[in-house]
């Protein structure tokens, strides 16, 4: 079998499979990757990856992750840019105490169980550790709504009292001939937190916390997620573990306990990757599901965990425009439009900049999105422009430089500073750089969480 590394919006990399790859593109082996990427409803319809054909090449788009070309035959995996330390950025993104946008994050990740295992550990410090902290952010929103209770049946040898309906050959046989008459035999409903989904859910947190007990990475964050743990812990103390696998394949929430929907989800995939086995929790994987992780998106939930932790709930999120659209962020108080781009053009200066700039435009002019914003013409006069401010935010800083070493012009005049959070005394605009050629338009530079010494594979 043969895995194919590429690098996010980048070729393949340098491999040993590189002649193999080689003698595929010559024969056609990849003709039915198509040039361009199609529109797609969901993240399980993206093929390939997101790669597509670029000239006598192939090259990988914004998305990370493994999939087969050829079931058991060929595979590609896809890994980021840099050096990210993914504990950080799911923890990051996944402490929004909203229950919106920490369902909004399930749409963004994809685990395709029906599919064999690839062989290779490329990216397995990235999906497992993503599983479980969104799992975790999910328990923590579904603890503090209470567990939900049902009825379940019982069959029990109760002391000096009948509950229910009595079993008579169970009593007779355990009871009246053992002569242990203070005892009987009955079956009962009894109204509990002990209910299958609940034992699910537990059965889960127990295999999340053996992994973050025992997964070096998470060693540097058990201070902040102990005490989340404990207390998630602590509203199953009343649960049993026992569940079978027909039991989890047959679970849901039910009608009335929507909130539970997301967590049974996640749950069922974490018992999944571990193949129901908790032993395995704590085994060093050398294969991987074939799963997807949408980078940009990704990054969106990253800066908005930023904004939110610096600006509280005046920073709205993916605000409903007209025709369909969206905008990322919109600043209610500071009444300003911001739009998170995950693209590699903003390393190189404002090079390719202008059809972000028209996009985000039509946001500012946006009647929709100029109410959420309650910008009117008092405003306007007010504030002495037509249309509100618009900020681009973007990860990465690194500028070109020429042969000498100097930087070009065009790049060093629109060079941008880098932050990596906000500051919450000071105006978000205020933290921005000019983009010159545009009038009201601003851009700051918020990079990924990046860990030095941690290998991608």
């Amino acid at each position: 079998m043969s895995v194919f590394p590429f690098t996010e919006h980048d070729g393949l990399c340098e491999c040993a499979e590189k002649a193999e790859f080689d003698a595929m593109m010559s024969s056609g082996g990849f003709s039915n990757i198509p040039s361009s990427i199609p529109n797609i409803k969901s993240i399980k319809d993206v093929k390939y990856l997101g790669i597509v054909k670029d000239g006598e090449n192939l090259k990988a788009h914004y998305y990370i992750g493994a999939s087969w070309f050829i079931k058991d035959k060929c595979a590609f995996v896809v890994k980021p840019k840099v050096k990210v330390d993914y504990i950080k950025l799911f923890m990051t993104v996944l402490e929004m105490n909203s229950e919106n946008e920490a369902e909004y994050f399930s749409n963004y990740y994809y685990i395709d169980f029906e599919k064999p295992a690839i062989k290779t550990n490329a990216l397995n410090n990235v999906i497992t550790p993503l599983l479980i902290l969104h799992y975790i952010s999910l328990l923590k929103h579904l603890v503090s709504k209470g567990l939900k209770r049902g009825y379940v049946v019982r069959e029990e040898n109760l002391q000096s009292k009948v509950r229910g309906r009595i079993l008579l050959q169970n009593h007779l046989t355990k009871n009246v001939f053992a002569k242990r008459e203070d005892r009987v035999f009955c079956r009962f409903q009894e109204f509990t937190e002990d209910i299958p989904e609940n034992r699910i859910l537990k059965k889960a947190l127990s295999f999340s916390v053996r992994f973050i007990n025992q997964y070096d990475s998470f060693k540097s964050h058990l201070q902040e997620l102990t005490p989340l743990l404990s207390v998630i812990r602590s509203a199953f103390e009343n649960v049993s573990e026992d569940v079978t696998i027909a039991q989890v394949a047959k679970a849901n929430a039910g009608k009335i306990f929507r909130h539970y929907e997301s967590a049974i989800k996640v749950a069922k995939l974490i018992l999944r990757h571990f193949d129901y086995s908790i032993d395995k929790a704590s085994e060093e994987k050398q294969e991987v599901r074939p799963f997807c992780i949408d980078m940009p998106r990704l990054y969106e939930m990253y800066v908005l965990s930023l904004l939110r932790k610096a600006y509280g709930d005046q920073i709205q999120f993916q605000v409903k425009g007209s025709h369909k659209t969206r905008v990322d962020y919109i600043d209610v108080n500071e009444q300003i439009v911001l739009d998170a781009k995950y693209k590699p053009r903003y390393e190189k200066g404002d090079i390719g900049i202008t059809a972000d700039v028209r996009e985000i435009s039509g946001y500012a002019r946006d009647k929709k999105i100029l109410k959420a914003l309650k910008w009117d013409a008092n405003i306007a006069d007010k504030n002495g422009k037509l249309l509100p401010d618009c900020v681009i935010v973007y990860p990465v800083v690194q500028v070109e430089e020429n042969d000498n070493g100097e930087l070009s012009e065009v790049v060093a005049e629109n060079a941008c500073s880098c932050k990596y959070e906000f500051d919450k005394n000071a105006s978000i605009v205020s933290q921005c750089d000019e983009i010159k050629a545009f009038e009201g338009f601003y851009k700051i530079a918020i990079p990924l969480p990046k860990k030095a010494n941690e290998s991608l594979i």
